[in-house]
């Protein structure tokens, strides 16, 4: 697809989003701002706990935007310290770039799985079996200009290259600050990956599948489900 109509997917219009932040009572949701010891980054999906973590609740990112297990995250819009990294995986290994934060258990009632300004999505996580070359994706997060209306931060449109089970490659409008954001498969409404490795503008992105995140991350003995709507 050429560079002008891919363009055009970002500024493709968006549905209200999650209202007014406030300082008491703002949500955790996927898409939203946090701020680590590394920088700016974007939370993708809620995960629950499963066998030995049951009763935890966490949010995912990118592995590259923390440094270590027990850094605390903030959220960007207040300031807040709602968690703090559980599980870092391997920010060298595209399929391994993800981490999980652990929210605090004051917070915990603030977790809303929806994707910030789409209420309908995730419906499930995907497989390659229903996904195909050329699918619209749709992307979230606070990269460098796109965190400035609330129609790029939260629906910005790109197009899926290729998925397996570990990895996907998607060509659209992203940015530094859009790491650890959730991409969501738009014809079944299911969490397709997270943004990985960055590049700049409207390019190519590659990162892992939620379907390979949750795999590898009970291979290491840390099992977590993906939270629906």
């Amino acid at each position: 697809m050429v560079l002008s109509a891919i363009l055009g997917l970002a500024l493709t219009a968006a549905p209200a989003g999650s209202g007014p932040a406030t300082a008491v009572g703002y949500p955790v949701q996927p898409g939203d701002e946090i701020i680590t010891p590394v920088g700016g980054c974007t939370l993708n999906f809620v995960y629950d706990g499963t066998g030995k973590q049951a009763g935890k609740v966490f949010v995912g990112t990118a592995a590259h935007c923390v440094n270590k297990v027990g850094d605390p995250i903030k959220l960007g819009a207040t300031g807040e310290t709602f968690g703090k990294a559980a599980f870092v995986g391997n920010q060298d290994n595209t399929a391994d770039d993800y981490a999980f934060i652990q929210v605090l258990t004051a917070f915990v009632p603030r977790v809303n799985p929806a994707v910030k300004g789409s209420p309908a999505y995730p419906k499930g996580v995907t497989t390659p079996t229903e996904t195909a070359t050329g699918d619209l994706v749709q992307l979230s997060g606070y990269g460098l200009g796109f965190g400035a209306t609330q129609p790029t931060q939260e629906r910005r449109e790109a197009v899926l290259g290729y998925d397996d089970t570990s990895i996907y490659d998607v060509s659209g409008p992203i940015d530094w600050g859009d790491s650890g954001g959730p991409l969501v498969h738009i014809a079944t409404g299911k969490a397709l990956g997270i943004v990985s490795r960055l590049c700049l503008g409207v390019c190519t992105e590659e990162g892992p599948t939620v379907q390979g995140i949750i795999a590898r991350a009970r291979a290491r003995n840390f099992p977590v489900s993906l939270r629906t709507v």
